[in-house]
């Protein structure tokens, strides 16, 4: 049962320990001994940033900058429920961050966009669902468009996040308009310990490269238009917060 209320007692429940989950995929967390709840948060993915992109040919070749990538949501969820058992786990998806764009020097190079996070179900240690949750997600952000002729260069949308207590969106990247010679920023993730959007690429030398997204779930920077690379998105993460 998602949410439930607490029953009316004068304790005070006492948090028995905190996990940071960071590696991507699926993932579990085995339930110690008291549990009474849990408290999960939940960052999306982050997207990558676009690529720096060249339309036509020769002397009448235009470069164009690339957008940044848009933030992960963020989500919180009580969790309260008989099926909390010692050696029974929570069973999640950690949503890694999109992967830069890559135009070759062509208007195609859009970043990756940032995976979902989400709980799955608990489940006994063999691994049998024992409750599953529904579209419990913390989604990722969109990557950024790469660089082309069309205004504006869109950034990523930032990820939404659905059936939390909590739901809080990613910021969008940075839309540039296609005159602009630097790279779009990257959104910042949802809530307020999400990870930051990179730096868009400036167009001056040796800093045309967009930052990476920090983890977790920040967007990735865009491209210069004069060269280098754009960041990655920051991969997601889970928290969980055990009270007894």
């Amino acid at each position: 049962m998602l949410g439930a209320s607490r029953a009316s007692s004068t304790r005070e429940y006492q948090l028995l320990s905190t996990t940071n989950i960071t590696s991507t995929g699926t993932q579990t967390y085995s339930i110690p001994a008291g549990v009474l709840y849990v408290e999960v948060e939940m960052y999306g993915g982050g997207g990558g940033g676009g690529d720096r992109g060249t339309v036509g040919g020769g002397k009448g070749a235009s470069s164009y900058a690339g957008g940044g990538g848009g933030g992960g949501a963020y989500l919180k969820i009580k969790v309260q429920s008989v099926n909390l058992k010692q050696n029974n786990q929570l069973k999640f998806t950690v949503g890694a961050g999109g992967a830069a764009g890559d135009g070759n020097g062509e208007a195609a190079g859009a970043g990756g966009d940032g995976g979902d996070t989400q709980l799955i179900q608990i489940q006994n240690s063999s691994g049998v669902s024992q409750e599953g949750f529904t579209n419990v997600i913390a989604g990722g952000g969109d990557g950024g468009d790469g660089g082309h002729n069309s205004n504006p260069i869109h950034g990523g949308a930032g990820g939404t996040s659905t059936n939390g207590d909590t739901n809080t969106s990613g910021s969008a990247g940075s839309n540039i308009s296609n005159f602009s010679t630097a790279g779009g920023d990257g959104g910042d993730a949802g809530g307020s310990d999400g990870g930051a959007g990179g730096d868009g690429g400036v167009n001056t030398f040796g800093n045309q490269s967009g930052d990476a997204g920090t983890a977790p779930g920040g967007g990735g920077g865009g491209t210069a238009k004069g060269g280098g690379n754009p960041g990655a998105g920051g991969n997601g993460k889970v928290i969980v917060k055990v009270y007894g």
